[in-house]
């Protein structure tokens, strides 16, 4: 069986058997990238709709609060889920959210946001930070 194997693989050739490979790489690479890209649109569409603008920018500086571009480059995804999730309260308990209030003296406001939203602003955070360091 083995030999059978190896008289065909020495026939065909090892390029010859790794471009089904490399085409399935590529198709199931591409796909991934798109998804990444229509994630991150959607939460490009969260935070405008949510009013976060108002107050941040992804990579034009700061304005009332901090430019988000780096942002999970400089937090945890746990804490960036916490803030997100209750702002309001860890300015009260969270020695990092104590510093920020200090820096913006603008307390971030609740915005109510969903699990699946933070998750998918998240992932839009990711993303701009991922063209970031393309450039």
């Amino acid at each position: 069986m083995i030999s059978l194997f190896l008289s065909r693989f020495s026939q065909f050739g090892f390029f010859t058997l790794l471009i089904p490979v490399l085409v399935f790489a590529a198709i199931t690479f591409s796909s991934a990238a798109g998804a990444d890209e229509g994630v991150a649109q959607k939460g490009q569409a969260i935070f405008k709709e949510k009013g976060c603008v108002a107050c941040h920018s992804i990579g034009k500086g700061k304005i009332t609060g901090p430019d988000l571009l780096g942002v999970t480059e400089r937090r945890e995804e746990e804490w960036l889920k916490q803030w997100l999730k209750s702002p309001d309260t860890m300015i009260y308990t969270d020695p990092i959210a104590k510093e920020m209030l200090k820096e913006y003296l603008v307390p971030m406001p609740n915005q109510g946001l969903s699990d699946e939203e933070i998750d998918i602003l998240i992932e839009y955070f990711e993303y701009e930070d991922s063209k970031k360091a393309e450039k």
